[in-house]
């Protein structure tokens, strides 16, 4: 029996293999990039051709041949994936960005310069440019609401018109999520329900298999958790109780993967009625989050201080809401016609009493947030279209746009086609990291390159160049911008790799 061996690759070697496999997937993904970005073609099953400017869409189709080059490109991709996870847009900035910090580090290591130093500067720098993106950032309008919606669907008039309307009808203390349409038609609809920002963790425990959606219609269970089930047995409890009454039940939680699946195991084979959403956000926001889902449904959300052993009080655990749905990008908990408001209405009077006094702008959209989803008014984007392919792109166009207005909604905007990070060279101008100086300039570069625009203008923020018009214009007055939160996390993630990759020295791969 063959056995499969290992290559080791040092020095010099390893890092320009390293760096040419950022380099292809951020040259081809860079390529989209702007309003004069190409479009990529991409080979679908079967072999029809697919144009696309999703700059994520490309990088998830590149697969490199090269084993240490193949690496390289899913640590780019994976970067990019956080991004995206966390701020719903900006996953091009992040791989043009990457690739700009590694090519600079990898430099800045050539000629002398040690990698520790190297990644300790650039670390400096980062915390420089977070500040200053969030000093410059304006809270967004109803009408920037359309352009970062138009931006982030790659220009997509439809789109953009679509999901600001959904926004303007769901108020200021309202949620827009999305789901499948029942007919070839895109409208909004509006339902009194709570919107999870999360979608199934895996599509076979759809039960709707013609859009792969999980629909639960009966007064489904819901199970809200705030630690992670590590044993089957901790998880039993609630199980049995929804097969022994017949109930549909929706775990929100996270888990052991043996866990998930003995639950996958009971859907598929059993034909109970489980689905598992993983909770949105991290830290004290997912924990409040979770306790207000809590009491729309009705019930307590399990912490730690709940124990483990939940032989015998899994009802005390159990909410109960009048639907479900759930989609691979969101779930929508609609209330139990029964539920008395009274809880719910205190809950909300607490959150507005707690606004008044707190001034950090990123804590009041967190709270604003909190009072949207206690308060159910959520609209909801039905996508429909004529062909699979149709409604898939169109899927996706919708998911970035809402996800990027629900950033700005929450950190505002800055000036976009790369202005906002040019204006972050200035800030870093007395600094010696001459790394992070050139890298914040690649967005920009490479938006007017994309665009044949040779000589690069002086520009001084919010003034920026138009690549449409081939104008200097205000960047925010003519609607051309980022939402801060995305940029943020693209600058983040991918000085996070890039100083990762930089001080990869040597790399052990499988000769297959």
């Amino acid at each position: 029996m063959s056995k499969l061996s290992t290559q080791i690759q040092s020095g010099d070697e390893a890092q320009e293999k390293i760096l040419r496999g950022v380099k292809a997937v951020a040259n081809v993904v860079g390529s989209t990039m702007g309003y004069r970005g190409n479009l990529v073609l991409l080979e679908t099953q079967g072999g029809l051709p697919k144009p696309t400017k999703d700059g994520w869409e490309v990088a998830e189709s590149i697969f490199l041949q090269d084993n240490l080059e193949a690496l390289a490109c899913e640590s780019a991709k994976e970067a990019a994936r956080k991004t995206v996870e966390n701020a719903g847009d900006a996953t091009t900035a992040t791989m043009v960005l990457l690739d700009a910090f590694l090519s600079s580090s990898i430099n800045a290591i050539k000629d002398g310069e040690s990698q520790i130093t190297v990644a300790s500067k650039i670390e400096e720098s980062k915390k420089l440019i977070l500040e200053h993106l969030d000093k410059i950032s304006t809270p967004i309008t109803p009408e920037l609401i359309y352009h970062v919606a138009k931006t982030s669907a790659n220009g997509d008039e439809f789109i953009a018109k679509i999901v600001s309307d959904a926004y303007e009808k769901a108020g200021n203390n309202g949620s827009v999520g999305h789901t499948l349409s029942n007919n070839d038609d895109t409208f909004v609809d509006f339902v009194d329900g709570t919107l999870v920002e999360r979608g199934y963790s895996d599509e076979r425990f759809s039960n709707v298999m013609s859009n792969l959606t999980v629909l639960f219609e009966e007064e489904p269970l819901i199970l809200i958790s705030d630690i992670n089930f590590q044993t089957v047995r901790q998880i039993a409890p609630f199980l049995d109780y929804a097969a022994q009454h017949k109930k549909e039940l929706l775990i929100i939680s996270d888990m052991d993967y043996k866990v998930e699946s003995v639950i996958l195991e009971n859907k598929v084979k059993h034909g109970y009625r489980f689905a598992v959403v993983k909770p949105p956000a991290i830290g004290k926001k997912r924990t409040e989050y979770l306790s207000d889902l809590a009491i729309v449904c009705n019930t307590q959300c399990i912490d730690a201080l709940s124990g483990t052993d939940f032989v015998g009080r899994a009802e005390q655990f159990l909410g109960q809401c009048k639907t479900i749905l759930s989609t691979k990008d969101n779930t929508i908990v609609t209330k139990h016609d029964d539920l008395d408001p009274t809880p719910i209405q205190a809950k909300i009077n607490e959150l507005k009493d707690l606004l008044k006094e707190t001034e950090n702008k990123v804590a009041i959209q967190n709270i604003e947030d909190r009072i949207a989803k206690l308060s159910g008014m959520t609209a909801i984007v039905k996508v429909g279209g004529i062909t699979p392919s149709e409604v898939e792109e169109r899927v996706a166009r919708v998911d970035d746009a809402i996800k990027a207005v629900r950033s700005a909604k929450e950190e505002g905007v800055v000036a976009g086609g790369g202005m906002a990070l040019h204006n972050c060279y200035e800030v870093l101008g007395d600094k010696l990291d001459e790394v992070s100086k050139m890298s914040v300039l690649a967005p920009l570069f490479r938006i007017l390159s994309n665009a044949d625009v040779v000589e690069t203008p002086e520009l001084s923020y919010p003034y920026g160049y138009d690549v449409k018009s081939f104008q200097k214009v205000n960047m925010i007055e003519q609607g051309i911008v980022d939402a801060t939160k995305c940029i943020k996390n693209a600058v983040e993630n991918a000085i996070s790799t890039s100083n990762t990759l930089s001080r990869c020295a040597n790399a052990i791969t499988l000769n297959r």
